[in-house]
């Protein structure tokens, strides 16, 4: 613990490229983006709260899920940011153009997918799950009223992409804060009602995010349009290029296939969970919900470390990547511990932001869970933090296939069939399902570390360098 601190804290480690100060610069923008898109969720299970603790149950499964089947599309389009990072290092910016471009109609292609495939796929799921059928109900009307912000978000990333991996992160949270501002007077006028508006109740929840994510998939295409064309002629430069595409998808659907069987492990968790019983998965959505608050900001610093490791690697600059990704580690792990300390000290008063206005006595049983949740999560977060990070460190460098195997080894191989027999052979607790998490999330990310220590990832050429920078390279 020492150690970790004077490696915290040397002068060195927070001047110069690759720095604490140069990785907070890209990330600050991105965790207040995080921040706010965390203000939204629980704005949305604050007011779901209010309508019944079934409302609250079914908000988190079924977000999931919905989530799980689109991701795919979502983050392959989404890894056109590590390329535009990698291209701007080079600095070779008719690339970035290309390549925003190309995943650009990739994306198009993708919403038109998930707006007429996966309706009918996710109504079969959700009643596979074999939850109540009162549950049942409220997770069909917020699936497909989620529908229709996953065709919107995935159309908008490309765009995205074109100022996050130049490192121009205000724009990209300054437009996705505005989207979740706009959600919190939706949500109250689609659930509860307003005027001549009927009370819509968790389906209105779904449509007030859809209506968000509507309003920063114009905003952002809007603005790249009107991007300075004498620096980057981003309206005349729109034609796809298919290597471009070709790269886009060698190297991104690996990502959007990891995240997408991350994801889906965790949905089957969820879907186990629910059969513990109400009050049970009740306890597991609170403190997700609440885990969230502390958690999501952190995938803004993954999302910095990923942007500013391919910049260095599209420099030829392997030692600063490598760098940046153990400091990016530290800060995650130092923010994840105050975040424990909060988990513990306050645990009572977090978990009563939740609770519904009827039926307190049953709410009681459901905090004194939450308590015990929230100080395994505190140990979850801390395992997590290396996954997070060195996954988003290898994804930069676009070492992205051994990722999906070690993710796919122990999603798969552990944490899915593990919590089967919990719930099922050995009939434990959701606490006990929570310290099986951890302790997988340990096993996954030391896998993690380990690759990225091996270095194998310095010899990934996901772009070709200018002339300038391959001679740099080879020097190496």
């Amino acid at each position: 613990m020492l150690r970790f601190f004077r490696l915290l804290l040397r002068p060195l480690e927070f001047g110069g490229r690759g720095g604490y100060f140069e990785i907070s610069r890209l990330a600050w923008p991105l965790i207040i983006m995080g921040a706010s898109n965390t203000i939204m969720q629980f704005v949305d299970r604050k007011f779901l709260s209010s309508l019944s603790t079934t409302a609250v149950a079914a908000a988190l499964p079924a977000g999931i899920l919905y989530f799980t089947l689109f991701c795919i599309f979502f983050f392959t389009a989404g890894f056109t940011s590590a390329i535009v990072a990698q291209y701007h290092g080079a600095k070779d910016k008719e690339s970035v153009l290309s390549t925003v471009w190309s995943g650009a109609y990739f994306s198009v292609a993708a919403a038109l997918i998930i707006v007429f495939a996966l309706p009918s796929l996710g109504e079969w799921l959700i009643k596979l799950g074999g939850h109540s059928p009162e549950l049942i109900t409220f997770e069909l009307e917020y699936y497909h009223a989620l529908i229709p912000s996953g065709a919107f978000g995935c159309a908008s990333v490309p765009f995205f992409s074109f100022f996050s991996g130049r490192g121009k992160t205000l724009p990209v949270a300054i437009i996705n804060i505005l989207g979740c501002l706009l959600n919190i007077p939706l949500d109250y006028a689609f659930i509860f009602g307003w005027g001549s508006l009927p009370a819509l109740g968790i389906m209105g929840a779904g449509l007030a995010t859809s209506i968000c994510a509507m309003f920063t998939m114009i905003t952002v295409i809007v603005y790249f349009l009107l991007h300075d064309q004498r620096d980057y002629p981003t309206r005349s430069q729109r034609k796809p290029v298919w290597s471009c595409v070709v790269r886009l998808v060698r190297y991104g659907v690996p990502s959007g296939v990891q995240i997408a069987f991350d994801v889906g492990a965790f949905t089957l968790v969820t879907f186990a969970v629910g059969h513990l019983g109400s009050l049970a998965l009740a306890a597991h959505v609170i403190t997700l919900s609440i885990n969230n608050m502390f958690f999501i900001p952190l995938l803004g610093l993954s999302e910095a470390t990923a942007i500013l490791s391919g910049q260095y690697i599209g420099r030829a600059k392997h030692g600063i990547a490598r760098r940046v990704a153990h400091r990016s580690w530290r800060i995650a792990a130092l923010y994840m511990t105050l975040g424990g300390i909060v988990y513990l000290v306050f645990p009572v008063m977090l978990a009563e932001m939740f609770g519904p206005e009827q039926n307190r006595e049953e709410f009681q049983s459901v905090i004194i869970t939450v308590r015990w949740l929230l100080a395994v999560a505190f140990l979850f977060n801390f395992c997590d933090t290396l996954k997070f990070i060195y996954t988003a460190a290898l994804r930069g460098a676009g070492d992205t296939r051994v990722v999906l195997i070690i993710c796919m080894c122990c999603s798969y191989g552990l944490m899915v069939p593990g919590t089967f027999l919990l719930i099922w052979w050995f009939k434990t607790s959701v606490i006990m399902i929570w310290l099986w998490l951890a302790f997988v999330a340990l096993i996954e990310g030391s896998f993690l570390l380990l690759r990225f220590r091996a270095g194998k990832w310095r010899f990934i050429r996901m772009i070709k360098p200018p002339t300038r920078i391959a001679k740099l390279d080879e020097r190496r």
